[in-house]
């Protein structure tokens, strides 16, 4: 049976955050939800997979550059029973430096939850820096996105950062799709390499 760490963030207390991040309509310019899938191989044999991720999110974006957001993310570890659910909310902000390229930052905090297999359930932060080029009147170069994210408590062992880079194409004002490249590592050492596929609505 596994055991909780004293001090994490209950489920219930991220459900509130997240419900404060997206009741908060002063101010939005425009909303958002999006789904994604996500297939990660091994990074040392690309013929090995990893696992496999579902995810879905929700963004307010304030009229002041402000992105408030929340998502859950579902995740199977291949050739196990493990998996595990990831709430997180998070505090962000756009720059538009031109028309065409932007820069966005965002700050949050998330808990991760064993749904099955052997492991804690416990809180993390995590930071991201992003850059964006509109490429053409539909297309956008997603250029780079870093995150770093990591648990308070150190035994957690989830230093995992990322770096991703994609493209993302506007059906129209309200619906895209896009498709995301990304490296993983654990403990900066080589973890994954995943593709991700993702759908948004706008409104």
């Amino acid at each position: 049976m596994r055991s909780k760490r004293a001090g994490t963030l209950s489920p219930g207390f991220l459900s509130g955050l997240l419900l404060v991040l997206l009741g908060s309509p002063a101010g939005a310019d425009s909303t958002s939800v999006a789904v994604s899938f996500t297939a990660d191989r091994q990074a040392t044999d690309l013929d090995l997979p990893k696992d496999a991720k579902v995810k879905i999110s929700a963004s307010h974006s304030l009229d002041s550059g402000v992105i408030l957001g929340a998502s859950g993310e579902y995740s199977n570890t291949a050739f196990s029973d493990s998996a595990t659910v990831k709430l997180e909310g998070t505090v962000g902000y756009r720059a538009e430096l031109s028309e065409l390229f932007s820069v966005t930052g965002s700050a949050g905090l998330g808990e991760n939850i064993q749904t099955s297999g052997s492991g804690d359930d416990f809180p993390y932060y995590v930071f991201r820096i992003g850059a964006d080029l509109k490429a053409t009147e539909n297309v956008t170069w997603n250029i780079v996105n870093f995150r770093y994210r990591d648990a308070f408590d150190s035994d957690n062992d989830f230093l995992t950062p990322q770096l991703a880079t994609g493209l993302s194409y506007d059906f129209d004002e309200h619906n895209s799709v896009s498709g995301v490249a990304q490296y993983n590592w654990k403990d900066w050492k080589p973890d994954s390499v995943g593709l991700e596929l993702g759908y948004k609505y706008r409104f």
